[in-house]
């Protein structure tokens, strides 16, 4: 049986789809940004914008579960590429004169709807490029792309806008979408490690998905998931104007603080998906190096959270904000490995869809629900402080539930799974 790939080949995949969540981060936030000016141009409520934020999960979850469950029939080079499409298209649609209130709900269920299987597809992508035990970075890499995607994106697209108008930074980044499809298409590959081709070699049996999903691993993640994800989409939706609002920065200057905060969260991400790859390798069980590892950081961010509203202004902010929104996205990535590590590789592309299905179901209320309360409060002040606090007691519910359930190894063993063996890489 051929080894595994070499590590430059496995990498430059890594480095591909590391663009690949740049831009599916950028597209997410440029509601955010442009939010104040969609708002004052389309005459949109609280309300009615929250209800534009939502509606990019409306079909975000049922998506994902469903392309993941099926993934592994199709290559991923082509899926890949056709979801980027999608992304793409209902960007530039929106870019066009004519698009209103109505298109702009449209188009965000459709991006919703192509965006939702993304970072499973993409880790799964990944996976197979390499062994169980050095899964935890390379699927850090991709997390970063996110944080990269805001930190990059967030002051080139405040100049977009401030310089060409909102949408202009739909059509820069629906461009961008197509420049990345003409790369993947070039260079994208399965590895040795693939679903596919383990299939092909006699990949072991599946496991009912009601065991898989019922199992401690399974509910831990999608609690912390859940929780990182209704924060995910209420800081697209609503930090922006929390700065505009109740602070007073001016729209570029919200946007390079998003930056600067994302720059910090990028070398958290890695240095704690680093951290849990050497664990792993001097024998730490993954219940430690990924489980409680990434379940304390969903804890640490959610307990910044309490202080985001109480701290005042200036410097003391952006340091909450540090903690509060990057510290907790490293489980993004800690999760899928753990996720991968006890799912047979015939079901190992469901799995991670349904999971992150069912946690990402929070964006089609977090960013509705924080509209609604803002709206009903006294003050902006008063409303974005009852929104954050809801925010940040879930983190920290999700986050210890995350620490105390997530055991990949035992899970793996009741249901009967086998290890790994790489096979051949295929196009």
């Amino acid at each position: 049986m051929p080894s595994a790939a070499s590590p430059r080949r496995a990498w430059t995949i890594v480095l591909l789809l590391f663009f690949f969540m740049v831009v599916n981060f950028m597209d997410k936030m440029v509601l955010g940004l442009a939010g104040a000016d969609i708002r004052d141009d389309l005459g949109l409520t609280d309300s009615e914008f929250g209800a534009v934020g939502s509606s990019f999960f409306l079909l975000f979850s049922l998506s994902g579960a469903a392309i993941a469950l099926f993934a592994d029939r199709f290559p991923a080079r082509r899926l890949l590429a056709v979801l980027v499409l999608v992304w793409s298209v209902s960007q530039l649609v929106v870019a066009l004169p004519v698009a209103g209130f109505l298109t702009l709900v449209l188009t965000r269920v459709t991006l919703g709807a192509a965006e939702g299987p993304a970072f499973p597809l993409a880790n799964n992508t990944v996976f197979g490029w390499f062994p169980d035990k050095e899964r935890t970075l390379p699927s850090s890499v991709l997390t970063v792309g996110g944080a990269a995607g805001v930190a990059v994106g967030a002051p080139v697209l405040a100049v977009l806008i401030g310089q060409f108008g909102w949408r202009a930074a739909f059509a820069f980044t629906g461009l961008l979408g197509l420049v990345w499809i003409a790369f993947w298409l070039r260079l994208g590959a399965e590895g040795p490690y693939a679903a596919r081709s383990l299939k092909d070699a006699g990949g072991g049996p599946a496991v009912p998905y009601r065991r898989l999903l019922t199992c401690g691993s399974v509910l831990g993640g999608l609690a912390a998931g859940f929780a990182v994800f209704w924060m995910l989409a209420v800081a697209m939706t609503w930090l922006p104007q929390f700065l505009q609002r109740v602070h007073g920065y001016e729209l570029e200057r919200a946007g390079i603080v998003a930056a600067g905060v994302q720059v910090f969260g990028i070398t958290f991400i890695l240095g704690l998906g680093a951290l849990s790859q050497r664990l792993l390798r001097r024998g730490v069980p993954s219940r430690v190096a990924r489980g409680a590892l990434g379940g304390a950081a969903v804890v640490v961010s959610g307990t910044a959270m309490l202080g985001l509203t109480r701290v005042g202004g200036g410097f003391a902010i952006i340091l909450v904000m540090l903690v509060a929104f990057t510290i907790a996205n490293a489980f993004q990535g800690l999760g899928q490995a753990a996720l991968a590590e006890l799912a047979p590789v015939r079901q190992r592309a469901g799995l991670l869809g349904v999971v992150v299905a069912l946690a990402s179901s929070a964006g089609a209320f977090g960013p509705a629900v924080t509209g609604a309360i803002i709206e009903g409060a006294a003050s902006d002040a008063a409303g974005f402080r009852v929104a954050f606090d809801v925010v940040a007691v879930m983190m920290i519910v999700g986050g210890l539930l995350a620490a105390l359930l997530i055991r990949p190894g035992r899970d793996a063993a009741a249901l009967g799974v086998a290890a790994e063996r790489p096979v051949a890489a295929r196009p």
